[in-house]
């Protein structure tokens, strides 16, 4: 069963300033990137409760090939993606 995506603002803020972080770094870098977090989200509309709750309600779910984590929530039918962080960034900064 799949569930419905909703991505706040803010994580399609974090997800378009990783992309143009890695861009920045190497060229296709930022696709790639961008396309793992595509990939990644998903698989979690398919199966969210594959994931573990890690704080707060909060799932997270490693992206492949970049040290980052989607942060999301599951209501009723809904994956509701919070944010999009480096796994090595400040917990201050999570959702």
């Amino acid at each position: 069963m799949n569930y419905s995506l909703i991505v706040r603002p803010e994580a399609e803020l974090d997800i378009l300033e990783s992309s143009q972080w890695y861009e920045d770094k190497q060229e296709n870098l930022g696709v790639r990137f961008l396309d793992e977090v595509e990939e990644k989200i998903h698989l979690i509309t398919q199966n969210p409760l594959h994931y573990q709750v890690r704080y707060k309600n909060t799932r997270l779910a490693l992206i492949k090939h970049f040290p980052y984590a989607i942060h999301f929530l599951v209501s009723q039918q809904n994956v509701i993606v919070l944010a999009v962080l480096g796994t090595r960034e400040d917990s201050d900064k999570w959702p």
